[in-house]
């Protein structure tokens, strides 16, 4: 939607740059916005032309209207790297005029925008906000919003995006033009597509179109044909939103847009996925990636890969489909990494702030403590000189300072002492939240994008997969592994965070192991994998009940899917020294050597998939070394690569 105002833009660049066309300069620029979007390729050579004339000038104002001019053809050319470091050009001479200087901000923030750096794109479209408000231009507030709204909008901030376009609509009720109504109108039509009101959105969106057939823009009525077909695809109506997407790519060619031409690509691939066109999604995959990495397109790469990852998955090619999945993840991590970044900045700095803010007012008592000490001992030293012959009497006031002086002296160690163990612990829960954060942007976000995809594809009702029995188990997998990694990951941060008060007392070994293999039972029914209980009746531990069945469930679930079908997993125990030994063992997978020394690292251990492709969170074994070592024991690991597994955990007898 963005790149409709990157044509528009250049019909008013006239009125951002001096008219005063006094010299060679002026007249090359005068010339390159004459041509316009008619001829870029011309415009962007009387560009360079004009920037290379004022490298001897004195004039800055000159020299600024050269690079912005080179910024903005560069930018229309989806040079967005060149653009920028021209606009950067022009903002670094640019010292005094206010207006100008935030034009520069909010070019730079579109072209960040445009380049998938929200981050910068956000801050550079705020600094321009400033002034323009301080300024009170309405045309320009207009710009600067509509920026921040899609901003905000590939953010998924919805209510923020939302408050934009309305501040946006609110000034062009006191300042209607064509431009102005087809920009509100095509942000209502936004807005209703966001609520899912899609008769309404439509409604706008054909309005703008109006507007654009009118001034004879193609590629305004490029975009508004493939936002009216991201209408119909969204209501599941296929085969109306690909005639609206053909007409999009069809009207694009005229405009001569790369850009426009990547975004509308994938809209084919995806439509055309749906309604199994696998070859021709495919093709339209595979050209939006190859645009898309000569502009450096971040997001419509990601979107590209997922759509070959999808197909070659439906071709059986497994290798591809896990490599273009990885692409796709390895992009998605580096969006999301750029947003949480921002926001763990911010939330440091506040961290800063308060901290600062403490030790400030620690200061400021010393400070007055030792100001009252300072009142007090003139006051002594003047009783000593006026008083000589009262020693009794000197001796009392000097033992009542000295006592209260050591009052105070403790006073203050409390504080200091009492300050540590809140900074200590204010960062042990910052370090909480970061890996909590950790687990769930990766694990539990992988999990629940997987479980999508399955669910997209069985929601197609012209699906039809070659392995149903399959897909239900893979979907029933996928399932029953985000229970688990979100049952471990609440007894967690539980216990992270409040801690989990233990309750120790005998227990019978065969009883606890008993309860949970019932409970695995209906998993390793799935598999026809055999539990074994040879425990010995007269082994006892002295644990906590609550903790240890947590471990015996994890290691009885972890060595089920680590099992192949028509395997066994047996508990055992013995009794040495006081110390019971309890040991999980499977004919299994095993595990390679290098990986056995990581397994109880908190969150390093990478998850494998079990031999029904189950995947493991990781998450599990360091909640079993953790609650081991509360109850005063260890846990440790034997195995071997396709000998299976033995987890043994030692726990005192009383």
């Amino acid at each position: 939607m963005r790149y409709i105002y990157l044509f528009v833009f250049m019909f008013l660049v006239g009125n951002v740059f001096c008219q005063d066309a006094t010299n060679g300069v002026d007249s090359l620029i005068d010339a390159a916005n004459k041509l316009g979007t008619q001829n870029i390729i011309k415009a962007l050579e009387l560009s360079k032309k004009a920037v290379a004339l004022t490298e001897n000038s004195n004039n800055i104002s000159l020299k600024v209207k050269a690079y912005r001019t080179l910024g903005a053809y560069y930018y229309l050319s989806a040079n967005f790297g060149l653009a920028i470091a021209n606009y950067q050009k022009a903002l670094e001479l640019t010292t005094e005029n206010n207006k100008a200087k935030a034009q520069i901000y909010y070019a730079l923030g579109d072209c960040n925008y445009a380049l998938g750096n929200l981050p910068n794109a956000i801050k550079l479209s705020l600094e321009a906000l400033k002034i323009f408000e301080a300024l009170n231009l309405p045309n320009e507030l207009i710009n600067v919003y509509v920026l921040i709204s899609s901003i905000y909008e590939r953010q998924n901030s919805f209510t923020k995006a939302i408050e934009f376009n309305l501040k946006a609509a609110q000034i062009f009720e006191n300042n209607k033009n064509t431009f102005r109504t087809l920009t509100v109108y095509e942000n209502i039509g936004k807005i209703y597509a966001l609520q899912k009101k899609y008769k309404l959105s439509e409604v706008y969106y054909n309005k703008a179109l109006s507007i654009y057939k009118s001034i004879g823009n193609k590629a305004g009525e490029a975009i508004t044909y493939q936002n009216i077909a991201k209408l119909y695809y969204a209501q599941m109506d296929y085969k109306r939103a690909l005639t609206f997407y053909q007409m999009s790519y069809n009207i694009s060619k005229q405009a001569n847009s790369d850009v426009l031409e990547t975004s509308i690509s994938l809209g084919l691939g995806n439509t055309e996925l749906m309604l199994n066109n696998y070859g021709v999604a495919e093709q339209n995959y595979k050209q939006a990636l190859q645009k898309a990495k000569l502009l450096n397109q971040r997001f419509e790469l990601k979107e590209a890969y997922e759509g070959l990852a999808i197909i070659s998955k439906s071709k059986n090619q497994g290798f591809a489909s896990k490599t273009f999945s990885l692409l796709s993840n390895q992009i998605k991590d580096s969006l999301f990494n750029d947003s949480i970044l921002a926001s763990v900045t911010n939330t440091q700095l506040i961290y800063d702030k308060e901290k600062a803010q403490q030790q400030l007012s620690l200061l400021k008592q010393n400070e007055e403590l030792s100001q009252a000490q300072l009142v007090k001992e003139k006051q002594l030293r003047n009783m000593l000189l006026a008083i000589v012959g009262l020693f009794v009497l000197l001796a009392i006031v000097f033992f009542y300072f000295f006592i209260n002086n050591k009052r105070i002296s403790k006073s203050l160690a409390n504080q200091n002492k009492t300050l540590e163990i809140q900074t200590e612990e204010l960062g042990r829960l910052n370090n909480v939240k970061d890996r909590f954060f950790s687990i769930i942007s990766h694990d539990l976000r992988n999990n629940l994008t997987t479980m999508k995809l399955y669910f997209d594809l069985m929601s197609n009702k012209k699906y039809k997969p070659e392995n149903t029995e399959e897909l239900t188990r893979q979907i029933a997998s996928s399932v029953e592994n985000n229970i688990d990694l979100l049952e471990n990951l609440l007894v967690w941060a539980a216990a992270q965070i409040k801690g989990m008060p233990l309750v120790f007392e005998p227990l019978n070994v065969v009883e606890l192991v008993d309860k949970n293999i019932a409970l695995a039972a209906s998993l390793a029914h799935q598999k026809n994998i055999n539990l074994v209980n040879l425990c010995n009746t007269e082994d006892t531990i002295f644990a906590d009940s609550n903790t240890i069945n947590l471990v015996l469930r994890n290691l009885i679930v972890n060595a089920i899917k680590f099992t192949n079908d028509g395997g066994e997993v047996s508990i055992a125990s013995i009794n040495e020294n006081d110390i019971t030994k309890v040991s999980v063992i499977d004919n299994g997978i095993g595990i390679d050597k290098d990986k056995l020394n990581k397994l109880f690292t908190q969150h390093k251990n990478p998850s494998t998939q079990g031999t029904a492709n189950e995947k493991g969170t990781g998450l599990g074994l360091m909640l079993c070394h953790d609650f081991i070592k509360q109850n005063k024991g260890t846990i440790y690991a034997e195995s071997e690569k396709g000998q299976g597994t033995i987890f043994t955990f030692e726990l005192p007898t009383r």
